[in-house]
């Protein structure tokens, strides 16, 4: 169901948090504070952040994951969300992935199978240090994080939120990003003589990708995973996205559910940045805004 993006209650996340300390909500009634984590997950430890409100009682949990080659933070946004959501009352937990942030893994390491561990040693982690309700968690995924989301469809998530999903089956959603189908095909031809191959993203980061990593999303089926989720779902995309463009939004959404309750918000103006990257901020808080209340609203 297409809707007009709900207007954004703020346009400014200047909330400054040191480890630990409470800050002041923008977004809602609750201080929150930040923690950082290092999570044991595959024999690594995990960087990752846990966003805790001050609220009383069991605390529903958002576990957030970030896009191909971003981190944690995604230069501010992720962070923003991951506040916005707190001062609703609702928790997060974000991880950096190998390779990514402050991991200290090689980027070899950056597979689905690995980042899908870890987001739920990082759930784990969560529920160790804080009262969450473990009947009452989300998940939420941009870009590749989308795909990650998806595929935890079936881990029992109440209700999953996704910004610019890698939402298809297979590799066909990374064509663009990598150049076009042929060119996707030289790299994994390449890394599954080799091992690995080098490639170089749009936005000039270097990554080593593993045979392993083509071999995890050419067998990913995230249509059949979306199809299995009877919680409510949201889709927030650009309309200047061409990374993940609107044919694969369609498809994804088209292969969810009846039961679900999907949503659809298109953020006018956006790229593949939402405005996390640079650009009009108004982007970035109308991105943050329509993440923060689909969670508070479908996490009590």
């Amino acid at each position: 169901m297409n809707r007009a993006l709900r207007p954004a209650l703020a346009l400014i996340f200047a909330l400054s948090l040191a480890a630990g300390a409470w800050a002041a909500p923008a977004f809602g009634p609750y201080a929150f504070r930040a923690i950082a984590l290092a999570v044991p997950s595959r024999g690594a430890s995990v960087p990752a952040i846990l966003t805790l409100p001050d609220k009383a009682g069991a605390l529903p949990l958002v576990v957030m994951a970030h896009g191909h080659g971003g981190s944690k933070e995604e230069n501010g946004g992720f962070t923003a969300i991951a506040e916005a959501l707190a001062a609703r009352g609702v928790a997060s937990v974000r991880m950096d992935f190998p390779g990514c942030g402050a991991s200290t893994e090689a980027f070899t390491a950056n597979t689905l199978t690995n980042m899908l561990a870890d987001m739920e040693a990082a759930r784990a982690a969560a529920a160790s240090r804080a009262p969450i309700d473990a009947a009452n968690t989300g998940v939420f995924g941009y870009s590749m994080g989308g795909r990650l989301a998806i595929l935890s469809a079936a881990r029992g998530y109440r209700s999953m939120g996704l910004l610019a999903p890698v939402g298809t089956d297979g590799p066909d959603a990374m064509f663009a990003f990598m150049g076009g189908k042929d060119s996707y095909a030289g790299y994994a031809a390449k890394a599954k003589a080799e091992g690995h191959v080098i490639f170089t993203t749009p936005y000039g980061q270097v990554q080593d990708l593993s045979a392993k990593w083509f071999l995890d999303n050419e067998a990913a089926k995230g249509l059949a995973a979306i199809a299995t989720f009877t919680g409510p779902v949201l889709i927030v995309t650009g309309g200047a996205d061409t990374i993940i463009p609107a044919p694969v939004v369609a498809a994804t959404a088209g292969a969810a559910a009846a039961s679900s309750g999907i949503e659809i918000v298109t953020v006018a103006g956006a790229d593949h940045g939402y405005g996390f990257y640079g650009g009009d901020p108004a982007l970035k808080a109308q991105t943050v805004e329509a993440i923060a209340s689909f969670f508070a609203l479908t996490l009590r």
